[in-house]
């Protein structure tokens, strides 16, 4: 996993002309939508993003609680567990 580089994001963020909080919610967004590989989808969610949306600030507020960390915990937790073994698997 790569380290968080905030100086990396900083210049992203510069350069999108977009405040780092709204581009938080952007990636958040882009993350949710990985299906989606148009383009033009994701040139809408950084346009927003940059549109400085009210709710963004809030958006982002949430995303940087304690419940997001837990929730990355939670998987982190299920992703160690082994998945148990079945002997109709051959396991």
């Amino acid at each position: 996993m790569i380290p968080f580089d905030a100086q990396r994001f900083s210049v992203l963020a510069a350069a999108l002309d977009t405040p780092p909080r709204h581009l938080l919610v952007a990636a958040a967004r882009l993350a949710r939508d990985g299906a989606i590989v148009d383009p033009a989808h994701r040139a809408r969610v950084v346009a927003d993003a940059r549109g400085g949306l009210g709710a963004a600030e809030g958006v982002a507020a949430l995303l940087l609680t304690p419940i997001a960390s837990f929730a990355m915990d939670e998987l982190d937790r299920a992703l160690a567990n082994p998945w148990p073994a079945r002997s109709d698997l051959g396991g």
